[in-house]
């Protein structure tokens, strides 16, 4: 299009004869653009006869103002660097609206920049034409019958909407889907059947009291509560209140989940299972409404015990009171508010487990809720015991092996813990084609659980190695002759989970209760051991990052036997305080205290371990060719026997065995 206005412009500006009148130019140009409509039209669209309409209008010249452009021409032609006469040529032009002759003539001598006039003219020039071509492009967007003359541009600008309108609906169409998908989820009960609640029916409970073994105590206690649920009308009758919740609390793995099942049993009542985090969900009021579903369910299969485990979850005091948002609250008081609602002939017992009893929310544990509060302990002896009698009974087990010598190898375990080791011993057996778990599998069953996992491929020079048995003979050594201390079980120069060596210890049974001073100060020169014994045999400069780990132990113990047990009450008082409660004064004398505590430990094992210099000598040699140690192999060694069995390796012809 603008080269045909640059065609038309030169036709206007560069004629020669002044006799050219003002009609014959009119006719000239019309002519030529009549006989070109067809080409243009198609080339240009139809907006090509408006633009050059508005370009430049001949027909309007008058006499005069043909003469003065053919003057203006002539001198410009005749001196193009006089900047003064072209501006005058440029101006005239840009008057009668030949835009486009002004543009190509700036162009062709190069006026860019070299004179202000001339580029104010120019620049009018190009903004009156972009003008005119956004006048153009509109009226063809707006001009039905001008599309009609273009059949192939409407069609593509059809298609376009079309495809337009198109992608719209299908972004309206799933915006709509999921919208109705999200209501009906949040309106239905569509998200609750993800967390049906299923009732495990009288008949199918096969969990009795006998069933639960370590915790006769307990039991004793439970049978009282099974009476109440199996002839509630009998208490109704003598004026009593029928328990609405009950809270079992104590350690992990004691047995409280298997305990609320006996319940169910034992009084052939329907049971239904849950934990704290099933009420949690990202929509409000979901959690209430689950709630109100549990409870209609438990209400149309009474009698029924409804077992809530980790109840924490739900009833802690954080989600109450803390910033964890109102609908964790209305979880809260929704359950509260059910309990609370109770009939005395709704026949529904809720029971609640939880490992953390102290974190609870008050209003849960009062009475008419959870009143009634059993702490499920760890066992004793004897109930480890009866605990290995009744899995060892399950399983083909060797003749020497008795439940008793279990249950004194095993303090501190749980019911959970003592089956996973009966687990791990036959499936060590089976792993090795053997009939029966023999003394070997338990063994490996207590260490894999008490040391970890071996890592016996660990690339370990043969030095480092020496090392370990120096630094594990001095714990054992302390462990040996320290009174109060634990019993030894075993020590170990193969690496197991972090560390590159270990000496196990076996606590008292009646230390389970609670430590006397005498055993924290073993406790303290115990772990004191391994740093002393480096120091003695390898120097000061040889002491590894091994013995952090022990001194960090030591000095927890003795932060505690201060600041919480009191028994170093003469120095600084017996006040039971944290870190931040003190004041920095008394902190200061705190830190003197059990510094004080620590610099003696340390005193004492030192004295111990040079005047046991050849007991650690022979135990460091023998941890070192056997890489196992026992008890019993250690007794052995420290009394001056020799070991019977084959090494694992020798000191010939190493630099560093002759040295120790």
């Amino acid at each position: 299009m603008l080269s045909k206005c640059r065609s038309a412009g030169r036709r206007l500006t560069m004629f020669s004869s002044p006799r050219i009148n003002n009609r014959a130019l009119f006719t000239a140009l019309s002519s030529h653009r009549i006989s070109n409509s067809v080409k243009m039209r198609s080339l240009l669209n139809i907006g090509l006869r408006t633009f050059c309409s508005a370009t430049y209008k001949p027909q309007n010249l008058s006499r005069e103002k043909v003469e003065l452009l053919r003057i203006l021409q002539m001198n410009h032609e005749k001196d193009p660097s006089n900047f003064r006469t072209a501006y005058k040529y440029f101006k005239e032009l840009n008057r009668v609206g030949m835009h486009q002759s002004v543009i190509r003539l700036y162009h062709k001598y190069e006026y860019e920049e070299k004179d202000k006039k001339i580029l104010l003219e120019y620049e009018y020039a190009v903004d009156h034409i972009d003008h005119i071509k956004g006048m153009v492009m509109s009226s063809q967007l707006n001009s039905e019958s001008e599309d009609k003359s273009r059949p192939q541009s409407v069609g593509k600008y059809i298609f376009k909407k079309t495809m337009q309108f198109l992608l719209r609906c299908s972004y309206l169409f799933m915006l709509v889907f999921l919208m109705t998908m999200i209501v009906k989820n949040v309106t239905s009960k569509s998200l609750l059947d993800m967390y049906n609640f299923e009732i495990k029916k009288a008949e199918n409970i096969s969990q009795r009291l006998d069933d639960v073994k370590g915790i006769d105590e307990i039991k004793e206690e439970v049978e009282n509560v099974i009476k109440m649920v199996k002839n509630p009308q009998k208490y109704i009758e003598c004026g009593a209140k029928l328990h609405k919740g009950i809270l079992l609390f104590g350690q992990p793995g004691t047995g409280k989940t298997l305990l609320a099942r006996a319940i169910a049993g034992e009084a052939a009542t329907n049971f239904i299972f849950c934990t704290g985090s099933d009420f949690d969900e990202m929509f409000v009021g979901v959690g209430a409404k689950r709630v109100r579903e549990l409870f209609e369910k438990a209400k149309k299969n009474t009698p029924c015990i409804i077992f809530i485990d980790e109840i924490d979850s739900l009833l802690s005091k954080s989600r109450r009171f803390g910033t964890e948002g109102s609908s964790s609250r209305a979880t809260i008081n929704q359950l509260l508010a059910e309990m609370d609602g109770f009939e005395v002939n709704d026949n529904v017992l809720v029971i609640g487990a939880t490992n953390h009893e102290d974190i609870l929310d008050p209003a849960a544990v009062r009475p008419g809720r959870f009143d009634k509060k059993i702490h499920v302990p760890q066992p004793d002896v004897n109930g480890r015991t009866d605990i290995f009698k009744f899995f060892l009974n399950k399983i083909p087990v060797n003749k020497e092996i008795t439940a008793r010598n279990l249950a004194q190898m095993t303090p501190g375990f749980t019911g959970a813990e003592i089956e996973n080791l009966v687990n791990t011993a036959i499936s060590e057996a089976v792993h090795n084609n053997k009939d029966e778990a023999d003394k070997t599998d338990f063994e490996y069953a207590r260490d894999r659980i008490m040391m970890g996992i071996e890592r016996k491929k660990l690339s370990m020079t043969e030095k480092d190695r020496l090392n370990t048995a120096i630094h594990e003979s001095g714990h054992a050594i302390a462990c040996y002759f320290t009174p109060g201390a634990r019993k030894l079980y075993k020590a170990t120069i193969v690496a197991r989970g972090g560390a590159l060596g270990a000496t196990f210890m076996i606590p008292d049974e009646n230390e389970m209760h609670g430590m006397t001073k005498e055993n924290v100060l073993a406790h303290i020169d115990v772990a004191m051991g391994g740093h002393v014994a480096e120091r003695i045999f390898l120097g000061k400069k040889s002491i590894t990052s091994g013995c952090g780990s022990d001194l960090k132990g030591a000095t927890d113990i003795a932060y505690q036997a201060v600041r919480k047990f009191g028994m170093f009450g003469d120095e600084v008082g017996y006040i039971d305080s944290s870190k931040d409660d003190a004041s920095e004064k008394y902190n200061s004398m705190i830190d003197k205290a059990v510094k004080k505590i620590l610099d003696e430990s340390y005193d004492r094992v030192v004295k111990l371990l040079q005047s046991r210099e050849k007991e650690i000598r022979e135990l460091s040699k023998n941890l070192y060719w056997f890489d196992y140690l026992d008890a019993e192999e250690m007794d052995s060694i420290i009394r001056g026997k020799k070991l019977n069995k084959q090494k694992v390796r020798n000191w010939e012809g190493k630099s560093h065995a002759f040295k120790f």
